[in-house]
């Protein structure tokens, strides 16, 4: 993936400045479906560039956040990579089954082709290093998925990441038709 290639070169400067350094290594953000949102709760459908059955490890954003904040200002973590991920491995199927759980609607899980998506992320503002970097992305997903460990950042917080469902079931609470971004 072509971001990740340029994150590891930024990361490998990092290394050879000298410099004290903590790198947080995020797996995907849970605010990911933001996007697909007002198509899952308005129109009931959750359409993805992969297969429905690939499966992702992801993170809330504001664990990333608390994970910063506690490497900032405590002491012990120069010179490390920690790896960021909830504990929840779930295919778009299994997501789409949390937002009908907890925001009471059917959603169905549909594959975009590739193509379709990159013509809508084009009409949608997207550059075409975005558009290319992403959809290697999601080809990559296609054929591993993405999968991860929540011991790391459960250590760093000292509590549970946080989960899915409980994600979603803020994003619900939050306002049923549009989520704060």
């Amino acid at each position: 993936m072509p971001h990740h290639w340029h994150k590891m070169r930024v990361e490998e400067q990092i290394f050879a400045s000298g410099l004290p350094f903590t790198i947080l290594q995020p797996a995907p953000y849970m605010q990911n479906i933001l996007p697909y949102w007002q198509g899952m709760i308005e129109e009931g459908r959750y359409a993805v560039p992969y297969a429905p059955t690939t499966p992702l490890t992801h993170v809330d954003l504001t664990d990333v956040g608390e994970a910063a904040a506690i490497v900032l200002t405590e002491p012990g973590h120069e010179g490390a990579v920690y790896e960021l991920c909830a504990a929840d491995t779930l295919t778009p199927h299994e997501i789409a089954a949390t937002v009908e759980r907890y925001c009471a609607r059917p959603i169905e899980v549909q594959t975009v082709p590739l193509e379709v998506w990159q013509a809508q992320a084009k009409r949608r503002g997207l550059g075409e290093y975005q558009v290319q970097a992403l959809s290697r992305m999601f080809v990559y997903y296609q054929h591993h998925g993405l999968i991860g460990n929540e011991r790391v950042l459960h250590c760093l917080l000292q509590r549970p990441p946080t989960s899915f469902a409980a994600f979603v079931q803020r994003l619900c609470a939050a306002s049923p038709a549009h989520p704060p971004a």
